[in-house]
């Protein structure tokens, strides 16, 4: 684990060498430090700017940059199995229990147990985006699932994708999950607690303002300028309703509406 104490305290005595550079690992920093001290000597002055970016910055953002593959196990399990690739004469077969598609299931419970563990075995691997498209599956089939809801809340923070991490996040304290130390710890949330609206999002108990599908639609309306405005009054009757269609897709992707509003909408717009 690298300490955030000693990072400040080799950037201020030893910073101009590159000192807490090299032992955060960052090596071509570290060189660079010694060759713009010698070559120009102001590595000093990028090192105080080090020293007070240490000192502001928060422990779950240091961390989050500098010690995400020690607390991360997730992350240990890959290094094991890439090893294992390295070793061996081709890539290990990934634990995933059978392949649901090709399975023809007769209990609808045994198929959605089934795509669970699928998506929690895509997660394992690395296979982020495979991983939401499972759990949205299961979503199609229970959508109050809270663990589902809180694995996806995981795979959108992994991707960075703060609007679907923060709404899924909500879902599930909305459906009925309340391990909120899991919530303010769990490693795979890293990135969506170190964004601005965080702080926010967990005072109001970790649910999101209500936002109707009625104001999201004006509000993405809004903003199209005068002249888009023009050109979709002169659309024929089923171009408009394309662009209506497109708008209420783009809504969802976006995470500010459900599935099942986007269905609701989409009813009465058809």
């Amino acid at each position: 684990m690298k300490s955030k104490t000693i990072a400040v305290i080799l950037a201020f005595f030893l910073g101009m060498f590159g000192a807490h550079r090299f032992y955060l690992g960052q090596k071509t920093l570290g060189f660079l430090y010694v060759v713009l001290f010698f070559i120009f000597g102001i590595s000093f002055i990028i090192a105080l700017i080090d020293v007070l970016g240490f000192l502001f910055m928060s422990r779950e953002r240091f961390d989050y940059l500098y010690n995400k593959k020690y607390y991360d196990l997730d992350y240990q399990q890959y290094l094991k199995r890439r090893q294992a690739f390295d070793k061996s004469a081709g890539p290990p077969k990934k634990d995933i229990p059978g392949n649901f598609h090709r399975k023809r299931v007769t209990n609808p419970q045994e198929g959605i147990s089934q795509l669970k563990i699928n998506g929690k075995s895509l997660f394992k691997n690395y296979e982020f985006e495979e991983a939401v498209e499972v759990f949205e599956q299961v979503l199609a089939y229970n959508s109050h699932d809270a663990a589902v809801h809180f694995n996806l809340a995981c795979c959108f923070s992994i991707l960075e994708n703060r609007d679907r991490a923060l709404r899924h996040i909500a879902l599930a304290v909305e459906n009925g999950f309340d391990n909120f130390e899991r919530i303010d710890n769990h490693p795979s949330l890293a990135w969506i607690r170190i964004q601005e609206e965080w702080v926010e999002f967990k005072e109001s108990k970790y649910r999101l303002k209500p936002v109707s599908v009625e104001n999201a639609v004006q509000k993405e309306n809004s903003e199209d300028n005068d002249d888009s405005v023009e050109t979709d009054m002169q659309l024929p009757p089923n171009d408009k309703l394309l662009v209506k269609l497109k708008k209420l897709k783009d809504l969802r992707d976006r995470g500010l509406i459900s599935d099942v509003e986007f269905v609701s909408e989409k009813k009465k717009i058809l």
